[in-house]
């Protein structure tokens, strides 16, 4: 009889082994978190009273939330209809949490700003580790530490308002992620994932838009798909674009459409030309390249007229025709030839698109958080060249001599040191509103918004602070003078006649304040702040003239120049109804002191004072009615 054969027991299964890169995003997000924790100390500055603490509905916290589901971007914000045509809901949402959680405290917007940021370079190195498929793993560390460390995300982490930023790379790469997973191996789960966070992405922010054609982009590059297929795969992640838009026109139907965009905020309106226009838009594209390479110095505004218009007698305009011509050439032939490097600049140039003022004009001419998620695509094409460039293969299977990797490494550790000090150095100029437009103003003298900002900015600090010194103040309003003058001398506009008027009245210089105010005000007549500081230079004038030069006619032309403003405080009208009386014309101080009491009816001065005026006119059963209502009976 045979021997039976025996069965072999079978080999148990081991763990998948460690994967030594499995931290690498760990480490990635721990250094770009570390790189804003700075930041947790700050105020808000720059637009973030727009989206945050002078925005009604985000104030009002978890209540909010489904009524900014349905409204444009600055609904909740008084005079904000400049930025009625934006639907970003979800940033809103997460700023209303915030507030319900501690109300007025920044300090919880910026550390979730940096986490959002830690996160986003833990979720870009999982995200071109899947896409770069193929690759040694050195590339996409170097991609994401390159992007992580690079000061032009400053604005976008440091500045809360641009949240919006942060949440929209982020779910744009959750989307890419998961469609790379459904891409691997078919999988309903993961197509569902990748839609949803493709619509959370253009929920926070319309520009994801520019991130579709990185999908077919991606098919093509990596996975060897035909144009067809490529297109195809990537076809259903235009259905959140779809559900999107439809959404945002429902939203927009609502907010009249008749906005037009300021040269103030971009210069590229007042281009007499499609000339002019194109040159001036290659210019800026240069200018973005330049921050990309050489990201110094650094602006919280690049707006009229530190930029303007330019021909194509341009230095910038032709050197930035002439480098994205060649990039956009050098694509091309790679992307015809399915180079894994030309994804990069694909994706670079298409998320440039929205931002080049050559498709539509945007409200800004550069900012230097619209190149957040260009960056990304950046730092991947330099991680690519920096590689090759000594002699680094990136094939995956390819073997790396530790001697060979150690020189690139190198540069790239002191590249990502010394790039971190300056982003570090930048987050400080964040502080607050005084402390960055001092430091920007410094950089960009012709900068009329900057220059403006030091001299609104100071003059706040001038009001708040009791205990400065006669030379300080005086610093100060010069300071304040200084920055308005250069504005002035740049282009007439009415916020640097406002403060002009702000820094003359700090001085007393009533006349002097009134003249700038009322120059502003036939620059904007619409501009209400200038009223109200008209309303209350007149009244502190009026009462000067009357209480310390007993100049009793001079004083009711004042204060009735600041109730013509629309000051109607009590104190103003008993103050008028006084001078009155003690020039002899109780009538008219009877007027302004039944004004006071119909206003303040516990006022007991303006009862006396009334009682008087009556007698004085003869009239004796109101005179001592008045006195019943003085004695509180």
């Amino acid at each position: 009889m045979a021997k039976r054969k025996k069965t072999p027991t079978p080999t148990p299964v081991s763990p998948r082994q460690q994967d030594p890169w499995d931290w690498a995003g760990v480490a990635l997000a721990a250094l770009a978190f570390g790189l804003y924790a700075n930041t947790f100390g700050h105020g808000y500055a720059l637009d973030d009273p727009l989206a945050i603490t002078k925005n009604d509905l985000v104030q009002r916290g978890l209540s909010a939330i489904p009524e900014l589901f349905f409204q444009h971007y600055r609904a909740g914000t008084e005079g904000a209809n400049a930025s009625a045509l934006l639907y970003r809901p979800l940033s809103l949402i997460t700023f209303a949490i915030e507030w319900s959680i501690a109300p007025g405290k920044p300090w919880l917007g910026h550390f979730v700003n940096a986490l959002w940021y830690a996160l986003t370079a833990a979720l870009a190195f999982a995200a071109l580790r899947r896409l770069l498929r193929g690759y040694s793993a050195l590339w996409p560390v170097a991609a994401v530490l390159l992007f992580a460390v690079h000061p032009i995300h400053t604005e976008a982490v440091a500045n809360i308002k641009s949240r919006d930023e942060l949440l929209c790379l982020f779910f744009c790469l959750g989307a890419l992620y998961a469609w790379l997973r459904a891409l691997e191996r078919p999988s309903m789960l993961w197509h569902i994932l990748a839609s949803g966070s493709y619509l959370l992405a253009l929920l926070s922010k319309e520009s994801a838009v520019a991130f579709w054609p990185v999908f077919p982009l991606a098919a093509w590059c990596f996975w060897g798909k035909t144009a067809r297929q490529s297109l195809l795969n990537a076809l259903p992640l235009l259905g959140p674009v779809v559900v999107f838009l439809a959404l945002r026109a429902v939203v927009l139907s609502k907010v009249a459409s008749n906005f037009d965009i300021s040269p103030m905020d971009n210069p590229i309106v007042d281009a007499s030309s499609w000339a002019e226009h194109t040159a001036t838009a290659f210019a800026v594209l240069w200018k973005y390249l330049r921050l990309l390479l050489f990201p110094e110095p650094l602006l919280s505004d690049y707006s009229y007229r530190h930029l303007s218009v330019v021909g194509w007698n341009n230095v910038e305009a032709i050197a930035g025709l002439l480098t994205y011509g060649g990039l956009l050439a050098l694509t091309l032939w790679g992307l015809a030839r399915r180079r894994a490097w030309a994804f990069a600049p694909a994706a670079f140039l298409t998320s440039m698109a929205l931002y080049s003022q050559l498709i539509i004009v945007i409200g800004t001419l550069l900012g230097e958080r619209l190149l957040y998620t260009p960056s990304l695509w950046f730092s991947v094409g330099i991680a690519w060249a920096i590689w090759r460039l000594f002699g680094v293969p990136l094939k995956e299977k390819m073997d790396l001599p530790k001697a060979k990797i150690a020189l690139p490494a190198a540069l790239l550790a002191l590249m990502a040191v010394l790039i971190s000090l300056q982003t570090l150095r930048r987050n400080a100029d964040w502080k607050d509103n005084l402390t960055l437009f001092r430091a920007d103003a410094a950089k960009a003298p012709t900068s009329v918004r900057l220059n403006n900002g030091v001299g609104s900015e100071v003059y706040q600090y001038l009001s708040n602070q009791d205990s400065l010194s006669e030379n300080e103040r005086e610093a100060l309003i010069t300071e304040i003078e200084r920055h308005s003058q250069a504005a002035l001398s740049i282009k007439p506009n009415p916020v640097s006649f406002l403060n002009l008027g702000n820094a003359a009245t700090a001085r007393k210089h009533y006349d002097e304040a009134v003249r700038y105010y009322e120059e502003a005000l036939r620059l904007a007549p619409n501009y209400g702040i200038i009223r109200i500081n008209l309303a209350r230079t007149y009244a502190v004038w009026g009462r000067v003239e009357g209480r310390q030069n007993n100049n009793l006619k001079r004083c009711t032309e004042l204060l009735e120049k600041a109730i013509e403003y629309g000051n109607q405080d009590p104190d103003v009208l008993l103050d008028l109804g006084t001078a009155y009386g003690m020039l002899g014309h109780n009538e008219k101080a009877i007027q302004w002191f039944e004004q006071v009491t119909q206003r303040d009816p516990a006022n007991i001065t303006a009862w006396r004072n009334l009682s008087v005026a009556y007698r004085a006119i003869g009239d004796l059963a109101r005179a001592e009615a008045c006195e019943r209502k003085a004695a509180g009976q």
